[in-house]
């Protein structure tokens, strides 16, 4: 028992006891008696993780931890590591426009993007020609995963990146590739919400790309070999690319081509050169063997389409062209 002096008055002027009795435990332990529990309560928790492996995290006992590396735990679908790219796995085709939001977003400028041009024209094409990742100072934050329109940047689930090699953090576009079917399995929900949107953006893109331009390094020249059986050539658009095939032959190779066009190919050839006509082989494509056609030979303006056959013209044009030679053939009596 403890005696407290009591004071004369108080802020509300109340008259207090002259002695406060404060009551303590008196069933304490003492004499250095409570270390003795402590230690027993860390002893007991110690003993249930070694019996009791816990599956959930309400429980507050028991052991938590798996034995990595032979043990992994599961990680969920939103889980930021490291930024990859994907393709279709089909066409190989890349779903990156280089439309540079994630260059622009990118609080520590780790993301260097190089855009793609048409070799012929020079003009800027939906694709990447360069994608490089400064690894060794990328935070993670997934910024570039969220602005990115075309849902092309996705975050990984692969952090064991631990190298000596300090150069190769700098990961180029081969190595941040991946398929779409990759994705798919380590984020299924994720990918099922953009799925759909994400498909439709990239068919309208690939119809402005041409040969190998927009398509995964490690993709090209094989999608070619597994659809036509033959040596691979430049992979035009993929499996997005069947329907236009389908209505322009000439552009394929020369057994696509009917017998009619095969013969004003050679005709126009042979026009051009004043001699006789170049046979085509049948294996090689018709848009490479066909060159410049002079507009006398063509029967069209110097303005007309025939100068570029062969290069840069669509079916479309091409049809009009074969349109236009016939009426004036019609009109001069063949």
């Amino acid at each position: 028992m403890s005696i407290v002096p009591a004071s004369t008055s108080t802020a509300l002027d109340r008259p207090i006891a002259d002695v406060v009795v404060v009551r303590r435990n008196d069933n304490q332990i003492r004499a250095g008696q409570g270390m003795v529990k402590g230690m027993l309560r860390v002893v007991g928790h110690f003993g249930a993780s070694l019996a009791k492996v816990q599956s959930s995290k309400r429980d507050t006992m028991g052991m938590f931890t798996v034995q990595y590396p032979e043990e992994r735990l599961l990680l969920p679908e939103a889980s930021r590591q490291m930024p990859i790219l994907l393709y279709e796995d089909k066409s190989g085709q890349e779903l990156c426009t280089s439309c540079f939001q994630c260059e622009r977003v990118c609080p520590p400028q780790v993301i260097h993007i190089t855009q793609a041009k048409d070799p012929t024209t020079g003009k800027p094409v939906p694709a990447a020609e360069e994608f490089v990742i400064e690894y060794d100072t990328c935070m993670s934050c997934g910024y570039c995963a969220e602005v990115c329109p075309f849902d092309a940047i996705k975050m990984d689930h692969v952090y064991e990146l631990a190298t000596p090699n300090h150069l190769s953090m700098d990961v180029h576009k081969r190595g941040l590739n991946r398929p779409v079917s990759y994705y798919e399995t380590i984020a299924p929900t994720m990918w099922g919400e953009v799925r759909d949107q994400a498909l439709k953006k990239l068919q309208n893109n690939v119809k402005r790309r041409s040969g190998n331009i927009g398509v995964a390094p490690q993709m090209q020249g094989k999608v070619v070999k597994a659809a036509t059986g033959a040596a691979p050539r430049a992979v035009a658009a993929g499996a997005f690319a069947a329907p236009a095939a389908a209505k322009a032959p000439v552009a394929a190779a020369g057994k696509s081509m009917s017998a009619d066009k095969l013969a004003r190919l050679q005709a126009i050839r042979a026009a051009k050169a004043g001699g006789a006509a170049t046979p085509v082989a049948e294996d090689e494509p018709a848009v490479m063997q066909t060159e410049a056609v002079a507009p006398e030979a063509a029967g069209v303006g110097p303005a007309g389409p025939a100068a570029a056959i062969g290069k840069n013209m669509s079916p479309e044009k091409v049809a009009r062209l074969e349109a236009i030679r016939a009426g004036n053939q019609a009109r001069h009596g063949g």
